[in-house]
C-alpha cells in the first residue's frame, strides 16, 4: 500500500475542504506565466466576511512553486484569482511533496494552515506519518503572506479510516 499512497493523496486533493472549495478549483484565471500548470489546489479558509484564498503547487517547467492568492472578484460564475505571495520550492528528492494543511499541524503555530515539504510514510497500523520534512510554511492570512516556519514540532499524519 506504501506505493499507492501518491495516488490516494491526489484523489483526496481533490475533495473539497470547504465549502468553496470547489470554487477555487475552478480556477478562472491561468497560472501567471506560460507553460505552467497547477500540480495541487487548495482552499483556505480566511477571516469571517473577508475574501476567499486559495493556496496551490504551480510547476513552471522544473520550478515548483507554492502560492497564495485571494479573490478578487468573479468572471462569471467562477472567482478570478491574482497572486499575493509565492514561495520556491526545493525537493531534496524525488520522494518529497508538498504536504497540505489538511493533514498537517504545527504545535508551534496551532491556529495556522501548515503547508510541509517531507514524506509521508506508512505505519504498522496502516496509517501514514510524515518524516523527513525539510520545509514548512505557515499561511498567515492577517498580513496575506506565506512565512517560513521550523520544522520542530511538526506533523502531517493520514488515519486508515481518512
Amino acid at each position: 500500500m506504501s506505493r499507492s499512497f501518491p495516488a490516494i493523496a491526489a484523489l483526496l486533493a481533490l475533495i473539497p475542504a470547504a465549502g468553496h472549495a470547489s470554487e477555487a478549483r475552478g480556477k478562472s484565471t491561468p497560472p501567471a506565466a506560460k507553460g505552467c500548470v497547477e500540480v495541487s489546489g487548495t482552499a483556505l479558509t480566511g477571516m469571517a466576511g473577508g475574501p476567499a484564498y486559495s493556496a496551490a503547487e504551480v510547476k513552471c517547467g522544473t520550478k515548483l512553486s507554492l502560492v497564495l492568492q485571494r479573490q478578487t472578484g468573479r468572471n462569471g460564475n467562477l472567482p478570478a484569482w491574482s497572486t499575493i505571495d509565492e514561495v520556491a520550492i526545493v525537493k531534496p528528492s524525488p520522494r518529497h511533496e508538498l504536504l497540505q494543511p489538511s493533514y498537517c499541524s504545527s504545535s508551534l503555530f496551532p491556529q495556522d494552515m501548515v503547508f510541509a515539504l517531507g514524506r509521508m510514510v506508512e505505519q504498522p497500523d496502516g496509517s501514514y506519518r510524515s518524516e523527513s520534512v525539510v520545509k514548512a510554511w505557515r499561511v498567515d492570512i492577517k498580513r496575506e503572506r506565506l512565512a517560513a516556519i521550523p520544522v520542530d514540532g511538526l506533523l502531517c499524519a493520514l488515519d486508515p479510516a481518512d
